[in-house]
């Protein structure tokens, strides 16, 4: 049998090396079939040996077989013209890093990284998910262009030429990390079956060596199995092979073990709240597409029973959580490493999945039909995440503050305990920017460390803890809503700096006067009776700012665009120094936006205040969000220790050193 496959196989390759290694995959696959599910012509070929009939039968049963009808595994949908044009020269993009192969032959062990710099070893990983198999798949359904499917062709028996699953699979340069396995399975690969085996163009050998690939990958997977957001990856590409190709003899056995991880996983990984413990809207979307996934193949396959009620409920939860969350834009806020997450990333699909919901339809009609979520205000608090979202109404021009009183997360953890992140409108103007891309560099440290967030300093250090990480019962942090104001106040008594000392401790209050006004105090206490110097730190992405008129160390944004925020301090006058930093490398980084995807390094500014010498000191910033061209709010001190402030036709007394709730 081998002498015949090796007459049928070899054309296809180069090398004999490379015709052996498809040799193994196709034996692989026949004997991981079963006969009887395919018909008695495969089985009399089997009988037979007849390699020439089986791989024959095999490939014209797999190409013959109903379309799936779940959307996201057909090919007619949304894709990029470009990434699938630029697919057939060679040309890709990964984590905002481009690189074109020379002569177009594409090396799936290659990593530009080394050559261009700065080391992101999640280039390789990334590409090897195969995301612009979908956008050549999608362009080949709808135009019927031919180059497509040859090239994914050739691509393909590249890859299974090229790579193998190494020794330490999940280590740097590996093309068969665990999570990148079951990102090809759930959506990659199906989806580039599903449409290529309808080419003319991709030979039956090719066919079943996707397939044969595919299984081996499952038993990887099965094999070596994680745990948080890479088990439910690698779980539900487990559970989508076995559902679409249940004509092996381990899918039935492969299915329970990826259904029962699915079910354990997401019991464990939702907080009561709704958000997921990494607390990151990324890995929150990553985590329910996986469970949502996983509910549209049962139900459409026939195997809604294996689904429980309490895993239906807890994915209804999650989106809930991401619906509160939301900003002005119908965004999620940018919390620990994440990009900017579109809110109907879950209501679209959990509206298609789990029926009609008032507040999903809501988001998901641009606000046009349904209705926000029911509550005392359009605030929110999640007492196990740690977020207050203060916002003035659930309008398209709303006022919006996300204060941070959380644990770090069970990954994708910043130093960010106390951070706000303020929008007005779409807008952000104090900005979390989610700490970039997954590289060594000093960028990286930068944006995930407490001097790339809205924190404070002590003597210099930011703060630097390693515990909790997640949190069993309600976080102790006051809360208070009503149509007047919200008030939340949290402490960080935790470590600062490289040698994790406690030099002082952080109480920060932070207090919406709706529609319009935040009032934000810094209370820092000296934890070791010594004297220090503290300094709060705000970021704003733009590399302008301006004095604010008649307003001693008042600051204005100077974004140019709807609106701008003003920075009128509150607090001592004369003793606070008033800092700009821009793109600054020495003595510490700062001054940058270290973006993701969307928005990649650039020039920031951080505006920061410093008090020097002292064992307490109480930070007071009064933040507004302006309309360009609207009249500036005007701050008169009163003979009281009161403060007066005018701005859009209302007038409000702030006693600075103690907010009046």
């Amino acid at each position: 049998m081998k002498e015949r496959m090796i007459a049928i196989v070899a054309p296809l390759a180069d090398e004999k090396r490379v015709a052996d290694k498809y040799i193994s995959h196709l034996q692989e696959l026949f004997d991981a079939v079963e006969p009887t599910a395919i018909g008695r012509e495969y089985e009399l070929a089997l009988q037979n040996k007849d390699c020439a009939a089986m791989i024959r039968t095999l490939a014209a049963y797999y190409r013959s077989k109903p379309d799936v009808t779940l959307a996201g595994l057909l090919g007619d949908g949304e894709y990029d013209p470009a990434v699938a044009e630029n697919a057939l020269y060679g040309k890709f993009r990964e984590v905002s890093v481009d690189w074109t192969f020379p002569d177009g032959k594409v090396d799936f062990l290659f990593d530009p990284t080394l050559v261009k710099g700065p080391r992101n070893h999640e280039w390789l990983w990334q590409f090897n998910r195969h995301g612009y198999w979908r956008h050549m798949a999608r362009a080949f359904s709808q135009t019927g262009d031919e180059r497509y499917a040859k090239e994914f062709e050739k691509q393909l028996l590249a890859w299974i030429a090229q790579t193998e699953a190494p020794a330490e699979w999940n280590a740097p340069g590996s093309a068969w990390r665990t999570i990148e396995c079951g990102i090809r399975l759930l959506g990659s690969w199906p989806l580039a079956f599903n449409v290529f085996r309808k080419s003319r163009s991709v030979t039956d050998v090719t066919l079943l060596l996707m397939i044969a690939s595919m299984h081996r990958q499952t038993l990887h997977l099965v094999a070596h199995p994680t745990s948080a957001n890479w088990l439910m990856m690698e779980a539900n590409g487990i559970y989508t092979f076995a559902s679409l190709f249940p004509e092996f003899v381990d899918g039935m056995k492969n299915r329970k073990f990826a259904a029962d991880h699915l079910i354990a996983e997401l019991s464990g990984q939702i907080l009561p709240d709704g958000m997921q413990y990494e607390l990151s809207p990324d890995y929150q979307g990553v985590v329910f597409n996986c469970a949502a996934n996983f509910y549209d193949l049962a139900l459409n396959l026939g195997y809604g029973e294996e689904i429980p009620e309490s895993f239906v409920e807890l994915m209804r939860s999650t989106v809930n959580a991401a619906v509160l969350l939301s900003t002005p834009a119908l965004t999620q806020p940018r919390t620990n490493d994440t990009y900017t997450i579109r809110t109907d990333v879950f209501t679209g699909r959990a509206e298609k999945l789990m029926g009609d919901n008032p507040s999903w339809r809501y988001i998901n009609s641009g606000r046009m039909e349904g209705n926000p979520p029911a509550g005392e205000t359009a605030s929110a608090f999640l007492p196990y995440a740690g977020f207050a979202v203060m916002r003035s109404d659930w309008g398209k021009d709303a006022a919006y503050l996300c204060f941070d009183v959380g644990p770090l997360g069970m990954a994708h953890m910043h130093q960010d305990k106390l951070n706000i992140n303020l929008y007005k409108g779409s807008q952000e103007l104090i900005y979390d920017d989610g700490g970039g891309q997954y590289e060594i560099s000093k960028a990286r440290e930068y944006g995930v460390s407490g001097y790339g967030h809205n924190t404070v300093l002590v003597d210099g250090m930011a703060q630097n803890r390693k515990e909790p990480r997640m949190v069993t019962q309600p976080i102790d942090a006051e809360w208070v809503t009503n149509d007047s104001f919200d008030y939340a106040v949290a402490t960080y008594e935790d470590t600062f700096g490289p040698g994790f000392t406690k030099p002082a401790t952080h109480k920060r209050e932070v207090c919406f006067a709706k529609p319009d006004l935040f009032f934000v105090t810094d209370t820092l206490t000296s934890a070791d009776g010594l004297e220090h110097d503290y300094e709060v730190l705000f970021h704003l992405d733009t590399t302008r700012v301006k004095p604010l008129p008649g307003i001693s160390n008042g600051m204005i944004s100077d974004y140019g665009k709807e609106y701008e925020v003003a920075m009128i301090p509150l607090d001592g006058e004369g003793e606070v120094e008033l800092r700009t930093v821009s793109a600054a490398t020495e003595p510490q980084t700062q001054g940058w936006y270290v973006g993701r995807n969307e928005a990649t390094l650039h020039e920031a500014i951080t505006v920061s205040r410093r008090v020097r010498g002292v064992k307490e000191f109480r930070f007071a910033t009064l933040l507004i969000p302006v309309r360009v061209g609207a009249p500036l709010p005007t701050v008169t001190r009163e003979n009281d220790g009161e403060v007066t402030v005018v701005f859009g036709n209302k007038t409000y007394r702030v006693n600075p050193d103690a907010l009046n709730r």
